[in-house]
C-alpha cells in the first residue's frame, strides 16, 4: 500500500438500518498504519445512484472497495462504470459473495473493475 493513497470501501446496504461488518473488519486488518489512509461509505439501494456517485467523487479515492451481495450487485456495476467517467484512474475492486466465486467471468464481463 502506497503511503499517500486514499481507499474507499464502500457498501451498498440494503436498508439505512442495516450495517456493513465485511468493511469495518477490512478496515481493522488494515491496522493504525493505514487508519487515516481508509474510508468507509455506507449507502442505500434506496439512494440515487448518481448522489452516490457524487459522494464518491467527492472523497477522490484512488482505490474503491465494493461488497457485493446478491441484493445489490447490479446497482454496484452500475456505479462501477460511471466511477470511471468521473474518476478515470481511480481502481474499483469487487468483493462479497456475489463475485468471489466466479471471478474470472466478472473480470472479464466488467473491465472498469481491476481485481476481485
Amino acid at each position: 500500500m502506497e503511503k499517500n493513497m486514499k481507499f474507499l470501501l464502500a457498501a451498498v446496504n440494503a436498508k439505512y438500518i442495516h450495517s456493513n461488518p465485511a468493511l469495518y473488519s477490512l478496515k481493522a486488518y488494515a491496522g493504525e498504519k493505514y487508519k487515516n489512509q481508509i474510508e468507509i461509505a455506507e449507502y442505500t439501494i434506496n439512494q440515487y445512484a448518481r448522489d452516490i456517485l457524487a459522494d464518491i467523487y467527492l472523497r477522490k479515492p484512488d482505490v474503491v472497495g465494493f461488497s457485493c451481495y446478491i441484493w445489490n450487485i447490479s446497482y454496484v456495476l452500475e456505479l462501477v462504470r460511471d466511477i470511471h467517467k468521473v474518476l478515470p484512474q481511480c481502481e474499483v475492486w469487487l468483493g462479497g459473495p456475489e463475485v468471489s466465486y466466479d471471478a474470472v467471468q466478472v473480470l472479464e464481463r466488467e473491465p472498469e473493475v481491476r481485481g476481485v
